[in-house]
């Protein structure tokens, strides 16, 4: 028995090396995708380190508990805004928007079922993400009681889908940055107050150079929420995590509030991962806009979960 128990403590001592490394190597990821990636895992690197932690010192081992507690509380500390911050505000003032941010894959053949979905809801404004023609075709066959407002561009196989209530008088405005299947902007009237919605959808930093496009983009996108007069909100399968350097640098230059924070993690990819899933769709805004509520929806066929959000929007 002892024999086995040294052999589960070499193991032990061995994973949580590897674990407190991954996650000291996501600090720099802003130096690479690899480093960018080990970034993603915060809620899970605090759970199986600060167990490790507390084991370690029970049994005595000095430098495994401070290394593994150590590691496991900074990454505690940079998920905890999103358990114990001030979250939403179901009380406050303002026109109510609900919008419904959604990858729902290209190769999804539940395209009945998501129309369902968005009929049961009864979204304001949705946004479709990965959308296809054929996805177009099923929305528009569905009958939804919403506009069609921004499509696939036609030299594109992917794109993203626009779909907003009439009262909004939603109209597309150009960005000035990145292509029509990875930024788009909707300006709405809600309330009697001009809002912008910008809908974003970078490509997964999998490579260099992707994830140049990525952190560019995400850069750019804060810059013209900076530039806007009027509220703001950003939603989308933005391909990062709260904890990756360019979702950071998205939040610092359109000085955004997180409508996660507070909300509790609510991971939206990827459908299989079980307890490994991260939160990489996102729905931020400025101020004038206030978060009400948010959710994610159900397994619909993607690998992606839709993210709901209702925002009030100060008249």
């Amino acid at each position: 028995m002892a024999r086995w128990l040294g052999v589960l403590g070499r193991l032990g001592w061995a994973f949580g090396v590897l674990v407190s490394t991954a996650s000291l190597i996501g600090l720099f990821g802003a130096l690479g995708w690899p480093f960018d990636l080990a970034t993603s895992f915060r809620p899970q690197y605090a759970m199986v380190l600060l167990p490790l932690g507390i084991v370690a010192a029970m049994r005595r081992r000095a430098a495994a508990a401070v290394l593994f507690l150590t590691v496991g509380a900074l990454n505690a500390a940079l998920v905890a805004p999103y358990l114990i911050g001030k979250g939403p505000d179901a009380e406050a003032p303002g026109a109510r928007l609900t919008v419904i941010s959604f990858n729902v894959g290209l190769s999804n053949p539940n395209r009945t079922l998501v129309t369902d979905y968005l009929a049961e809801v009864g979204p304001d404004l949705v946004f479709l993400f990965e959308s296809s023609f054929e996805w177009e075709d099923a929305i528009a066959s569905a009958g939804l009681p919403l506009a069609t407002v921004a499509v696939v561009p036609a030299d594109r196989v992917t794109g993203i889908t626009v779909l907003a209530a009439p009262q909004l008088r939603a109209g597309v405005e150009p960005t000035g940055f990145g292509s029509l299947d990875q930024a788009v902007s909707v300006q709405i009237v809600v309330g009697g107050t001009e809002t912008l919605v910008l809908a974003l959808h970078p490509p997964s930093p999998l490579s260099p150079s992707r994830h140049r496009v990525r952190d560019r983009l995400l850069a750019d996108a804060g810059d013209w929420v900076a530039e806007r007069p009027t509220p703001v909100l950003v939603v989308g399968d933005l391909n990062a995590t709260p904890w990756s350097a360019a979702f950071r640098e998205l939040r610092w230059r359109g000085r955004l509030h997180d409508t996660m924070v507070g909300a509790g993690l609510q991971p939206t990819f990827s459908r299989g991962w079980g307890p490994l899933g991260i939160p990489i769709d996102h729905a931020l805004h400025t101020s004038g806009l206030a978060t009400v509520a948010r959710r994610t929806g159900p397994n619909l066929g993607s690998d992606h979960r839709p993210l709901i959000v209702t925002l009030a929007v100060a008249e």
